[in-house]
């Protein structure tokens, strides 16, 4: 693939391919436009052993108890106690001692520093081949390690200074790039780490004017977060994995722009001619982020410690900004996905660590409906 830097004309123009647009869209205030963060969790259990979270499950049951004479059951107890005690440093240090002896995965890779200036992104020559890009990428081909160490624990970015949000989502990038640099690099492509800028209710990037929003700009390549967010959707604020899970979709934009993937597609919508085409288009990058952060969050998180807990929260995340659940509209035909199908797709993501299971150009259009 030729690489063309973004803003100027098209080299392709005699061959009939059009560089696509793109625009942050509007803000949450109703329908989210192209940009705003998507969802998508499911349970463990699925993928290469260790892959997922642990301690998930019931124990067995116990068998009942014999019945004892109450002085033996008092002398019981009383040793019982003791070895309790005992018990729980042995299973603390024991826990410990996992922790520390994880094999993390990719953990000598040397992340580099945020790039402001990075490469162009990939750009397919003609229609066919952006078509045979979104369907048949060797980037799908991949697999995503697991797991992954990450040493940025979630914070309630409801309260966090602007500081500390870019503190804590600049250490998310250190992380996101350690999981996806393997499967990048084995496709021959690419990985830049993006930048992270804080803002308020507003800002104009090279991608236009955003309002209170969390997005990634295909034209600079790097990524933008409002400190109004958990304001503008609560679970933001209530749930602390989901500021994780936006992030994580965002970052998977950037994987689809480095891998031509967005810009391929984006540009067969738009060639479409028709407003259903170009929307089941982004449909399908938007549900696919929501597949790559759900592998994203499987891949850390042994490292993170996510629990079976925090699996409600994350779920409600997804479903949260569906677009169904965003406009009030159970029948809308909009252009992230109904809540159903972004939950869907984050839990394909989990379950899974093969990039080939997040290829949505390939399904149905009712499965990123």
């Amino acid at each position: 693939m030729t690489q063309q830097q973004w803003g100027g004309p098209s080299p392709y123009a005699s061959q009939g391919f059009r560089q696509p647009s793109f625009g942050p869209g509007p803000a949450y205030s109703g329908q989210p436009g192209y940009g705003p963060p998507g969802y998508g969790y499911g349970p463990p259990g699925y993928g290469p052993p260790g892959y997922g979270p642990p301690g998930y499950g019931l124990p067995p049951n116990m068998p009942a108890p014999r019945r004892r004479s109450p002085l033996k059951l008092l002398l019981m107890a009383m040793i019982a106690v003791a070895l309790f005690a005992i018990a729980s440093f042995v299973v603390l240090g024991a826990a410990t001692s996992q922790t520390t002896e994880v094999a993390f995965q990719n953990d000598d890779y040397d992340v580099p520093p945020p790039d402001a200036n990075p490469p162009p992104i990939p750009l397919p020559e003609t229609y066919e081949e952006a078509e045979a890009i979104v369907t048949d990428s060797p980037f799908y081909a991949q697999t995503v390690p697991a797991p992954v160490r990450c040493d940025t624990q979630p914070i309630n970015v409801g309260t966090a200074s602007d500081a500390q949000l870019k503190a804590h989502f600049d250490g998310m990038m250190e992380c996101l790039i350690r999981v996806w640099q393997p499967p990048v690099t084995a496709a021959q492509l690419i990985i830049v780490r993006p930048t992270v800028t804080i803002f308020g209710d507003e800002l104009t990037t090279k991608c236009g004017t955003s309002k209170v929003n969390a997005f990634y700009c295909a034209a600079d390549q790097q990524i933008y977060y409002s400190n109004r967010l958990a304001d503008a959707i609560p679970i933001v604020a209530e749930d602390k994995w989901a500021a994780e899970v936006v992030i994580a979709h965002e970052f998977g934009h950037a994987i689809q722009g480095r891998t031509g993937i967005l810009i391929s597609a984006k540009a067969l919508g738009q060639n479409a001619g028709d407003e259903a085409t170009d929307l089941l288009f982004t449909r399908r990058l938007e549900t696919q982020a929501d597949c790559f952060s759900g592998m994203f969050i499987t891949s850390v998180s042994v490292s993170l410690g996510l629990q079976n807990s925090d699996l409600e929260g994350i779920y409600a995340t997804y479903e949260a900004i569906g677009d169904d659940v965003l406009s009030g509209d159970p029948n809308i035909v909009g252009n992230h996905g109904l809540a159903r199908s972004r939950k869907f797709w984050g839990n394909t993501g989990l379950a899974n660590g093969a990039v080939a299971k997040c290829n949505t150009f390939i399904v149905p259009k009712s499965q990123v409906r």
